[in-house]
C-alpha cells in the first residue's frame, strides 16, 4: 500500500536528491526494511505512469534530473493515494484542521479528511475532546457553528503548538501539516519564512533552535489563518523585552501579510505575545544580569546537592545560561514541550534527574510553578554532559558534532555517541553558522544531525537513535576507524573461541551484539552500596565538644582516615572548598556534607557521620548552624 509515510520518504529524497538507506532511516524515522518496501512501491508506481524511476548506486538512492524535473507531477500522483494515520496522529490533525477552519465542519468533513469511517471519526472526536481538556480548551458542536473551539485564545494556541510539535517529531510531520493547509486551499509559505529567519538570525547574531523555530513558524502560519477569520484579541500583559525577537517577528509577519492581503497589522499586545513565544526558540546573550544570577543559583544548588564542584565553571555557566534563556520564555508561555527522550532520561539517569529537578528550585521560585519533566530532562542532559566531560580520558580519535538545535540537543547527541564510541573524544559542538569557521585539520571525523559539506568522514545521526540506527552507525564508523569502539579483552577471547568451532562471516556486527549484551548484563548486575553498609559503628561518632567548623570537619573525617578510605590532604581540601566557595555544604535543617573532589585524596568509596550536641557555625556565621556532619568520598551523580 502506498501511504503518507511513503510520501514522506519521497519528499526527503527529492529534498536531498541522493541518500543512503541508513540516512533515509535517520531522517524519516522509518525502519530500513520498511523503507526498502516503500521505495519498491514508489518505483512500481512510477513505472506504471511511465515516469523515470529512483536509481540505487553504490549504496545510495538517487533522484535523476529527469525525475526531479517532474517533481510536481510525482507528488500530485502520490497525494491521491490512500492515507494511513495512527489514532494519535488523527486527533492532532483534527484539532489543527478545526483550529484554522474556514467554514462549517461536520463529522463527514473529518471522515473525508482522514479517509476513515464514521464510527472511527466519532471515536477520534472523543479523544480530541479529552486532549483539549488537558489544555483548558473546549471542543464543541452546534448546528449553527459545526465543530468549533471554546476557551481562552492563548490556551488554544498552546494546544496548537503542542500538536505541531508532535507532528514534526514523526516521519509524516511536514507532509501532515502541509496536508491540513491544502485541505483548506491554503499555500504553505514555510520555505520563505525559513529563509527570512536564517537571514535575520545571522544579522542579529543569535542562534535559532531549529527544531523549535520550525514549530514556531508553522504555528505562525496557522495563527495567521485563524486570526484572519476570528480577529481574536490576545490578553498579554507579561513582561516582554524588545529585541531581535520583535524585529524578526515583524519581518515574518510582513511576509505573511504580503501573501494574504486580508491580514491586519499586529496590535502591540499580540506582537508582544508572539515575540515572547519566538524568544523561546532563540539562543543569544542575556540582555541583563538576571539570567546570569539565576543560572549561577542553579549551578550552586547543583554543586551543593551533588557534592560536585564543576571544572570549567565559567564555561558551564555560560552554556547553561544560553539554554536557560529560551527555556524561561517557553516556561513563562506555559508551553508543554514534546520531548520524546524524557522517559528514557528518567529511567537511565534516575539519580541525576532527581538532583537536577531539586537544583532547579531557584527557577521554580521565580516562575511560581513546577517545571514539567520534559523541560527538566533538557537540564539533566546539560549537567550530565559536563559531568561526563570532566571524566573524559585521552582518546585516539577526535570528532566534532554539528547540531543546529542548541546546547541541550547537542549534549543529547554527544552523550549517545560517547556511549557508543568510548575511544572517540567528541571535542566540540557547532551550529551550522559556527561550522563554517571550523579548522577541519584538528579533527578526524564529523557527526551531524544535518548534512554538512566536509572532506572528513561524515556520519549522519539522529538526536535519539534507535537500536538499529546504533548498530548501523557502529558498523559505518568502524569501516573508517577500526579502533573507534571499545572491545573488552573478553570479547576478543570469546571470538577466538567461537572461531575454533565455527566460521564467523560478519565479525564486526557480532562484536557489536556481544558488547551490547555484556553491557546490559553489567547494568543489571551493578548495585550501589546500601547506606547501612557505609554508615556503621566504626564510621559513626557523637561529640559533646564545642568545636570550630574546621575541627568538626577533621573529626568527622577521622574514621575514613583510619580505614584508609581517604588520605590526610583530603581533609585539608574539604576545608579549603568551604573557604573558597562559601558554606555551600550546608543542606539546611542542621546538616552539612563536607566534600572535595575524588582526586584530592580519595582511595575508595566511603562515608562517615558526626553528630554534635553543640552546633558548628560554618565560616563562623550563625546562619549556617549545623549539628550533623556527613562525609562522602565520592560525588553523588
Amino acid at each position: 500500500m502506498v501511504d503518507n509515510r511513503t510520501l514522506a520518504v519521497l519528499m526527503e529524497l527529492f529534498a536531498t536528491k541522493r541518500e543512503s538507506l541508513y540516512e533515509l532511516s535517520i531522517q524519516t524515522g522509518i525502519d530500513k526494511h520498511q523503507l526498502q518496501s516503500n521505495l519498491e512501491l514508489v518505483n512500481q508506481l512510477l513505472q506504471e505512469h511511465s515516469l523515470p524511476q529512483l536509481h540505487f548506486r553504490e549504496g545510495e538512492f538517487l533522484v535523476s534530473p529527469d525525475l526531479y524535473a517532474q517533481k510536481e507531477k510525482v507528488f500530485s500522483l502520490f497525494r491521491s493515494r490512500q492515507i494511513y494515520l495512527s489514532q494519535e496522529e488523527r486527533q492532532l490533525l483534527i484539532y489543527l484542521y478545526t483550529f484554522i477552519r474556514r467554514d462549517f465542519i461536520a463529522n463527514s468533513d473529518y471522515q473525508e479528511l482522514l479517509s476513515v469511517s464514521r464510527n472511527t471519526t466519532l471515536t477520534d472526536i472523543k479523544s480530541v475532546k479529552n486532549l483539549c481538556l488537558d489544555f483548558q480548551v473546549g471542543f464543541d458542536y452546534s448546528r449553527a457553528q459545526g465543530y468549533h473551539l471554546l476557551g481562552r485564545e492563548e490556551d488554544k494556541h498552546r494546544l496548537a503548538l503542542y500538536a505541531i510539535s508532535h507532528c514534526l517529531q514523526s516521519a509524516i510531520g511536514v507532509w501532515a501539516l502541509d496536508y491540513i493547509l491544502q485541505a483548506w486551499g491554503q499555500d504553505n509559505p514555510m520555505e520563505e519564512l525559513k529563509v527570512v529567519s536564517q537571514q535575520a538570525c545571522q544579522a542579529y547574531q543569535v542562534s535559532a533552535l531549529e527544531g523549535k523555530l520550525d514549530e514556531y513558524l508553522y504555528f505562525l502560519i496557522f495563527f495567521a489563518l485563524r486570526q484572519e477569520r476570528t480577529r481574536a484579541s490576545i490578553s498579554w500583559d507579561s513582561e516582554t523585552r524588545q529585541g531581535c525577537a520583535s524585529a524578526l517577528l515583524e519581518r515574518l509577519w510582513q511576509v505573511l501579510c504580503f501573501r494574504n492581503k486580508d491580514l491586519l497589522e499586529l496590535d502591540s499586545a499580540t506582537a508582544a505575545y508572539l515575540s515572547h513565544l519566538l524568544q523561546g526558540c532563540l539562543e543569544g546573550e542575556a540582555q541583563d544580569g538576571r539570567f546570569y544570577q539565576l543560572t549561577l543559583a542553579i549551578v550552586e544548588e547543583m554543586e551543593r546537592l551533588s557534592l560536585v564542584t564543576f571544572d570549567q565553571r565559567s564555561e558551564m555557566i555560560a552554556g547553561l545560561q544560553r539554554h536557560l534563556i529560551p527555556a524561561y520564555y517557553r516556561l513563562t508561555s506555559r508551553l508543554i514541550p514534546v520531548n520524546s527522550y524524557t522517559e528514557t532520561i528518567k529511567e537511565e539517569h534516575a539519580d541525576l534527574f532527581y538532583l537536577v529537578k531539586k537544583a532547579l528550585r531557584p527557577l521554580e521560585e521565580q516562575l511560581g510553578f513546577e517545571i514539567p519533566d520534559s523541560e527538566v530532562s533538557y537540564f539533566v542532559i546539560h549537567f550530565g554532559g559536563y559531568l561526563e566531560a570532566a571524566q573524559q580520558p585521552s582518546h585516539r580519535h577526535q570528532a566534532l558534532v554539528v547540531c543546529p538545535n542548541g546546547v541541550s540537543s547537542s549534549l543529547i547527541v554527544k552523550e549517545n555517541l560517547r556511549q557508543l564510541f568510548p575511544n572517540i573524544y567528541f571535542a566540540d559542538t557547532y551550529s551550522i553558522q559556527g561550522w563554517e569557521t571550523v579548522d577541519e585539520k584538528q579533527y578526524d571525523m564529523v557527526f551531524g544531525t544535518v548534512k554538512v559539506d566536509t572532506d572528513l568522514p561524515f556520519f549522519l545521526v539522529s538526536q535519539v537513535m534507535t537500536a538499529s540506527h546504533k548498530k548501523e552507525l557502529f558498523q559505518l564508523v568502524n569501516r573508517y576507524f577500526p579502533n573507534a569502539a571499545y572491545f573488552p579483552l573478553e570479547i576478543e577471547q570469546l571470538l577466538a573461541l567461537i572461531g575454533q568451532h565455527a566460521t564467523i562471516h560478519q565479525e564486526q556486527p557480532l562484536k557489536y551484539e556481544l558488547v551490547q549484551f555484556l553491557n546490559q548484563r553489567s547494568l543489571e548486575q551493578r548495585r550501589s552500596p546500601m547506606l547501612e553498609e557505609l554508615l556503621t559503628a566504626e564510621t559513626f561518632q557523637r561529640s559533646e565538644q564545642e568545636l570550630e567548623w574546621q575541627a568538626a570537619i577533621a573529626l568527622a573525617a577521622q574514621p575514613l582516615l583510619d580505614s584508609g578510605a581517604i588520605q590526610p590532604h583530603y581533609t585539608e581540601a574539604m576545608i579549603r572548598k568551604v573557604e573558597e566557595f562559601g558554606p555551600f555544604i550546608d543542606l539546611g535543617k542542621g546538616i552539612a556534607i563536607p566534600h572535595a573532589r575524588p582526586e584530592d585524596g580519595v582511595q575508595e568509596l566511603g562515608m562517615s557521620l558526626l553528630v554534635l550536641d553543640k552546633p558548628v557555625h560554618l565560616l563562623d556565621d550563625p546562619k549556617h548552624k549545623n549539628f550533623k556532619m556527613k562525609l562522602a568520598t565520592h560525588p553523588i551523580c
